[in-house]
């Protein structure tokens, strides 16, 4: 997973939860395996529970053929809620997540409605992307500095995740 998060990130914030032995709470991240036309791991895609069977997640709107230069730029951002069980029919779990200590519930749903309604944030693979986004809704935590999420009222999000 270093793609994202490294280990001391994940431990020092975050528990790997069975999912098939408990109930997703409100904050848990849903990491989904990425697969290639031939069937290849490339990447991930995180989303937030919301509760109520119900998922958020952030992506770039598809660019079309550009090549190998689709990977660098901005494109249009797309911000959606599914259900739980589709999109477990659809896309292969990798990990569950849980922040130690857990997420004020009130809040996450007032940044899920926010985001919900907001104007289309702006995708970027390296500086705006679902990771970002499901950090951002997760809200400021005590010793979470070190990532130095930003955002602005729209819900874009840059973060530096440069972690030892």
């Amino acid at each position: 997973m270093t793609f994202f998060l490294s280990d001391a990130f994940l431990g020092q914030h975050f528990e790997a939860i069975e999912f098939k032995a408990s109930e997703p709470e409100p904050g848990d991240l849903f990491l989904f395996r990425l697969m290639s036309h031939t069937g290849r791991w490339f990447g991930a895609h995180v989303g937030v529970y919301c509760g109520h069977g119900e998922i958020i997640h952030f992506e770039g709107k598809n660019p079309g053929n550009h090549g190998s230069h689709k990977f660098i730029g901005s494109w249009e951002g797309i911000v959606s809620k599914q259900g739980q069980s589709p999109l477990l029919r659809s896309c292969l779990l990798w990990h569950v997540l849980r922040r130690h200590g857990g997420v004020d519930r009130a809040a996450l749903e007032q940044r899920v409605c926010e985001a919900m309604d907001a104007d289309l944030p702006v995708y970027h693979p390296t500086r705006s992307k679902c990771l970002h986004f499901a950090l951002r809704l997760l809200g400021p935590r005590p010793g979470l500095e070190s990532l130095q999420i930003y955002g602005n009222p729209s819900g874009s999000v840059s973060a530096d995740l440069t972690l030892d």
